[in-house]
């Protein structure tokens, strides 16, 4: 009992001065509006001050400066969690292996150009599984498939494997991919105990309602899957959409239509938002808002780990798009268009209770 008040001291510790690389929202939007000659500041503060000090020229290496800091911060703060703790954070870290497995397919069978691994793909270091020489060298959809059985990601590949036989679609295979790592999180998750389970399934299914309500939105309306199709191809059910509510709502003909039949506390909250984009933005804002709250609130817990690498992961993404921006030359308006819409809300909008 001593050594795990101890490790959990320890992890308090860590996330608390991790946490103070959080930018606030006047952060967030000067980051988004000053020139990046003025941008060390705020680099430095983010603990990505080595970005002040040279920008990599290329896009690329500087994706791959950003992914080794995330993966760096989550490997020590696993240190300090038990093994079903380190279990849930390791598949959460993997969505960024599955980006690696997902442009592979994309890339590879649609021929639109080689591959070149230390440009293309980000090395994980610790957190990387796969053998992807292995996969780049594979001649066919059914063989990289038949080689990802073989790996870590073998109950991945099997619904994925199923997916293509029945649609021969590798839109279909990505979506059966990413709906089986869904699965797999909640799995972990419910294996955790005590306050730990509580409040990481509280994280994780307010942040399944976003997935699972943009994805449904986006296969009927964008992409016009059937009903069926469309509900197949999400995650388990979250904190307000069950999947009871989602296969009612997949039935529906617009955007607009299945806004006004959501739960009644979501329903009022994106009653005013236009469209998907801007429905995904509140739902995002909704998400972050549990995960800060966790943070401030919570000790002694494991998933102020997950409410940190959340908010980190949210914040790298946007100094990804600042540099990037600046890097390609883009205007200012462009830079906070494709920035955080976080910084610039619509509406000042509450939390859900």
């Amino acid at each position: 009992m001593g050594n795990q008040v101890a490790s959990y001291a320890y992890l308090n510790t860590r996330v608390s001065l991790m946490a103070k690389q959080l930018l606030h929202r006047k952060q967030r939007q000067a980051l988004l509006q000053l020139p990046l000659s003025e941008l060390g500041p705020l680099l430095t503060q983010a603990g990505v001050g080595a970005l002040a000090q040279q920008l990599p020229k290329d896009p690329a290496r500087l994706e791959q400066f950003l992914a080794t800091v995330l993966v760096g911060e989550s490997i020590k703060l696993m240190r300090c969690l038990n093994s079903s703790e380190r279990n849930f954070i390791r598949h959460w870290m993997r969505r960024l292996e599955l980006i690696n497995l997902k442009f592979l397919l994309r890339t590879k069978f649609s021929g639109s150009q080689p591959i070149d691994p230390s440009r293309h793909l980000l090395d994980l270091a610790g957190l990387g599984s796969l053998e992807l020489q292995t996969l780049i060298n594979t001649d066919s959809i059914e063989e990289f498939l038949r080689q990802l059985q073989s790996s870590s990601y073998r109950s991945m590949a099997r619904p994925a494997r199923k997916a293509f036989e029945e649609h021969r679609s590798l839109f279909d295979v990505e979506a059966a991919l990413d709906a089986n790592y869904y699965s797999h999180l909640v799995q972990l998750a419910s294996a955790l105990e005590g306050r730990h389970k509580q409040q990481t399934e509280s994280l994780l299914r307010t942040w399944l309602d976003q997935i699972n309500l943009v994805s449904l939105l986006r296969f009927r309306f964008v992409y016009k899957l059937s009903p069926p199709h469309a509900y197949f191809l999400l995650a388990p059910g979250g904190h307000r959409l069950s999947l009871r509510t989602l296969q009612q709502l997949a039935q529906l003909a617009s955007v607009k239509e299945v806004v006004e039949h959501l739960p009644a506390p979501l329903q009022q909250q994106l009653a005013e938002t236009g469209d998907i984009e801007d429905i995904e933005h509140h739902m995002q804002q909704l998400v972050r808002t549990r995960a800060n709250k966790i943070l401030r609130k919570q000790r002694f817990n494991m998933a102020i780990a997950y409410a940190y690498l959340y908010l980190r992961e949210q914040q790298i993404q946007l100094i990804h798009a600042v540099l990037k921006g600046h890097l390609l030359g883009l205007s200012t308006e462009l830079i906070q268009f494709c920035g955080d819409p976080l910084a610039f809300p619509a509406l000042a909008r509450r939390e859900l209770p």
